[in-house]
């Protein structure tokens, strides 16, 4: 859409025109926009043929494919039985009921991508906590701090509070009985 057509579409709309600088400002924005856009997915053109053997392994074409991976991809091709399985099942499921002796490449290039997604999101889940965490009320928040929080925020590990609790003799230090110290008897 041209500038002027712009102008135009908002005066239509009731709307009070846009200045000649908000429209360069918006423009320079959206430009930018579109360039971080085209550099973030630039990684993903370059292992385009490889996504494409994840996603879609049936319709893929066998010049794209790795070396290691065409002989696999043929015997998969080929197959009706897995065909229909990989049509009626989720992608996980699909590649979890592949047999290891018969497709270990294909499973180990399975497992590389969905890591890859997988881990890309803990990465934004864990910054997602972190900016939660660390904020102008919690300003004195060390960065030691900050890791043990990140820490246990993404991990999956559940804590066995049962043995933590049979394993402790007492609960509070300030419950401790001293040694020798002075008596408040008079």
């Amino acid at each position: 859409m041209a500038k002027n057509d712009l102008i135009h579409f908002l005066r239509l709309k009731s709307m009070s025109p846009v200045s000649e600088n908000k429209l360069k400002e918006f423009s320079q924005a959206l430009k930018k926009l579109h360039t971080e856009f085209e550099t973030r997915f630039q990684d993903f053109k370059n292992i385009q043929s490889s996504l494409d053997v994840f996603w879609m392994p049936f319709n893929v074409d066998l010049e794209n494919v790795s070396a290691e991976l065409q002989l696999e991809i043929v015997e998969m091709q080929c197959s009706t039985h897995l065909k229909q399985l990989f049509l009626n099942s989720t992608k996980l499921d699909f590649y979890r009921a592949l047999r290891k002796a018969e497709f270990p490449k294909i499973i180990a290039h399975a497992q590389k991508i969905m890591a890859m997604f997988a881990s890309s999101y803990v990465c934004e889940q864990t910054f997602s906590t972190m900016k939660l965490r660390k904020n102008s009320i919690r300003n004195r928040l060390t960065d030691e701090h900050l890791f043990a929080l990140l820490k246990v925020a993404s991990s999956q590990l559940e804590p066995a509070f049962e043995n933590i609790m049979e394993n402790q003799k007492q609960f509070h230090m300030s419950h401790t009985p001293t040694t020798a110290g002075p008596s408040n008897k008079s």
